[in-house]
């Protein structure tokens, strides 16, 4: 449950791990006391997250879009459209540098180890959730093909998921 101010406490060990939250987040006091600490997303958090979003994937929707000019032979608008999308990596990379918690899990992202962790949890999303659903979706409107690329897209982020694990759990061992 979540607990507010003048919520008395039974346990004094409970009461000493709940002065982890602050006016910000929203804690979760569990029977065998543990206690778990969200953050509240401020209208500029939230800000933050859909402007990371929105820049990179202009950045992606650009660098498709610079194949295409390629392809019709158009090399000055590639370039334009390749420029303008390194351009909004960096407006991403800034952005990121405001954020307290990655913005598309909100896990801490503070250390290495724990922006593996949180690489881990978006992968999984997308390879046990997101990309299996959208398959089904697909499959209901008789959009084989689209199916076939998203459980496609699924092995690929359990593949992800994998590496990243792999790297953290050699991370862990060396420290």
């Amino acid at each position: 449950g979540h607990y507010g101010r003048g919520h008395s406490f039974h346990n004094r060990a409970m009461l000493a791990l709940a002065r982890l939250c602050t006016p910000r987040t929203v804690c979760s006091v569990s029977t065998v006391g543990r206690v778990a600490v969200r953050s509240f997303a401020s209208a500029t958090d939230e800000n933050l997250r859909l402007a990371v979003s929105s820049s990179s994937q202009a950045n992606r929707r650009y660098l498709y879009f610079a194949q295409q000019a390629d392809v019709e032979g158009l090399p000055e608008i590639a370039n334009l459209f390749r420029s303008i999308a390194q351009g909004e990596t960096s407006h991403a990379m800034g952005l990121l540098e405001f954020c307290e918690a990655d913005p598309a899990t909100n896990l801490p992202m503070d250390t290495v180890a724990s922006q593996l962790k949180a690489a881990i949890s978006g992968e999984t999303h997308e390879y046990t959730s997101m990309y299996p659903s959208m398959a089904a979706t697909a499959r209901e409107e008789n959009l084989n093909d689209v199916a076939e690329w998203f459980e496609t897209l699924a092995r690929a982020e359990e593949s992800h998921a994998g590496r990243f694990e792999e790297s953290l759990r050699k991370l862990e061992a060396s420290n």
